[in-house]
């Protein structure tokens, strides 16, 4: 092959190398990779999270993401069961892969109560337990359901084809009376009073300041950060609440001590 064919060639391929390996800090580029566990298994419904464009992936079967990057972003990896990670996009572009490590949760305390020495005997103690009767069962009254939720309250329910075949009427008031859908939004809201109040308890600044140490200023920064972050809300149980608000606070000191944040306001 001629030298004036191969000569520019390996100019060409130099140059593309070149670009791949230095790529400029504006530079927009689609990174893949894979996340493994400690035993190099591939991690599933993992959250991918670049937390300098916001924009993110899950992992699919394989453990592996995709999204678009810039070469100085930094990437947050989230899964229930393993601690939140930041790593930055370069080293990501250069392994391919993050190890996440497990997360270990305290259980709380257990009691054991004596039943006997054999499952015979705990069989013989549960049966002859007394039944506990409520006053309605005692008075002969049908029972209720709590959590019955009337067809009127339910949105699934009043947004099914079955109701539009069925009551087509109830169906056309249901979804475009403004008085129906108030009336929803109300019965929601006191139904699920009970949860907004605690899960306002598991988020407030007297709680914040417990788990965190942070007082004033500080504090208030912490609070606007977890705000705009938690994904967790009024249906997650206790513990999810609280392994995000740890998960987030210990991102936040992370950012803090890379100086990603700026001075409490």
């Amino acid at each position: 092959m001629s030298f004036r064919i191969i000569l520019p060639v390996i100019c060409a391929l130099f140059l593309l190398q070149s670009r791949l390996h230095a790529q400029p800090g504006d530079t927009l580029f689609h990174l893949a990779g894979i996340i493994y566990d400690e035993l190099y298994l591939p991690v599933s419904a993992t959250h991918v999270i670049n937390i300098n464009t916001h924009k993110g992936d899950v992992t699919d079967s394989l453990g592996i993401f995709r999204l678009p990057v810039h070469p100085g972003d930094t990437l947050l990896i989230r899964n229930i069961a393993f601690r939140d990670t930041l790593v930055p996009v370069m080293v990501v572009h250069e392994n391919r892969h993050i190890i996440l490590r497990r997360m270990r949760y305290q259980l709380q305390e257990a009691r054991i109560f004596e039943w006997g020495s054999s499952y015979d005997d705990f069989r013989e103690a549960f049966i002859d337990m007394p039944v506990q009767q409520t006053l309605g069962a005692s008075m002969g009254l049908p029972r209720q359901d709590p959590d019955k939720v009337p067809l009127e309250m339910d949105e699934k329910a009043v947004k099914s084809a079955g109701l539009l075949l069925t009551s087509p009427i109830s169906f056309f008031y249901y979804n475009f009376s403004k008085h129906a859908k108030s009336a929803r939004k109300v019965y929601w809201l006191e139904k699920n009073q009970d949860k907004q109040d605690q899960f306002e308890t598991f988020v407030s600044a007297e709680n914040i300041s417990d788990i965190t140490g942070l007082k004033g200023l500080e504090l208030e920064a912490f609070q606007l950060f977890l705000s705009q972050r938690i994904v967790c809300g009024i249906h997650c149980s206790e513990l999810e609440v609280y392994n995000e608000i740890y998960g987030l606070w210990n991102v936040y000191q992370d950012l803090r001590e890379r100086g990603m944040l700026g001075p409490p306001a």
